[in-house]
């Protein structure tokens, strides 16, 4: 069950349990049901597999490389009825 819970003067963390969670103005904690069954703070911060690493890094330099090398390419055709 997640709750609402502030810092005090001092710096401590204090438990607001008369407080809702959508009217909370602290911070809102989650116990270790919560953390398992939502699980989203978890998977980002966890670091991806090499596949999906990967995945990411051919999907962003794959594409400028191939319109760069066509482009290349094309400019090199025309070039020829230019002289």
């Amino acid at each position: 069950m997640a709750i609402c819970a502030v810092l005090d003067a001092s710096g401590y963390v204090i438990q607001q349990a008369a407080t809702a969670l959508d009217a909370c103005q602290g911070f809102v904690m989650l116990d270790k049901a919560d953390w398992t069954q939502y699980g989203l703070v978890q998977s980002l911060i966890t670091i991806p597999n090499s596949a999906d690493f990967s995945a990411a890094w051919m999907a962003g330099f794959v594409p400028p490389m191939a319109v760069g090398l066509v482009a290349a390419c094309v400019s090199k055709i025309i070039s020829v009825w230019d002289n």
